[in-house]
């Protein structure tokens, strides 16, 4: 049997689409954009160039779905955190244990988001990825005025300052995470610790 054949054998239920997304993702976070053909995605998803393009227009097309998928993948844990009951330090704490936790769901997809936007291949496609960022940060800032409101962070805060400080360092974790450094299982406790230290 052929590792097409093996793949499909395995995955009966994982639609086409799904699966075509999944090995670009793991392509491109590996090798990049330039470096990843077209074929190399069809041979990875197992199936037909007609195939793939039955999903996708080109490529390009294939890579942004695939970054699309990484950052909604991210803005989904921070829309959970949100619906988290409870004072926000433990709201908080419990949406970076999440993030963490999934980490092994997601590694591929974050390395794709590093990648792409750290290392860009020189004809890679644009992605705008300051208005995902931006979007995540508004989001934590949401969180952090509603602490503001409870009492658990002072009211001098700047907000976006706080959210800004608390984003870079679940970013900081998850690189020295990519680089191969084994995540601490309390590293969320101890991220809040830090961060409620100061603010709190």
């Amino acid at each position: 049997m052929s590792a097409v054949e093996t793949i499909a054998a395995l995955e009966p239920a994982l639609d086409l689409r799904s699966r075509i997304l999944r090995e670009a993702t793991r392509l491109f976070a590996e090798h990049g954009y330039n470096a990843t053909s077209v074929r190399e995605l069809v041979e990875a998803a197992g199936c037909t160039k007609p195939a793939l393009y039955y999903y996708f227009e080109n490529k390009e097309a294939v890579f942004l779905e695939a970054i699309r998928d990484a950052t909604d993948a991210m803005t989904s844990i921070i829309t959970e955190t949100e619906a988290i009951a409870g004072p926000v330090r433990g709201q908080l704490e419990e949406g970076i244990h999440i993030f963490f936790e999934t980490l092994g769901d997601h590694a591929m997809r974050m390395r794709l988001l590093m990648r792409a936007e750290l290392q860009p291949d020189e004809d890679q496609p644009v992605f705008d990825f300051d208005s995902v960022r931006g979007r995540h940060v508004s989001m934590i800032e949401d969180i952090l005025r509603s602490g503001v409101a409870t009492g658990e962070i002072r009211p001098d805060v700047d907000v976006t300052d706080a959210a800004l400080a608390l984003a870079g360092m679940v970013d900081q974790r998850l690189r020295l995470w990519l680089l191969g450094e084994a995540m601490p299982s309390d590293v969320a406790p101890r991220i809040i610790r830090i961060f409620f230290h100061g603010v709190g």
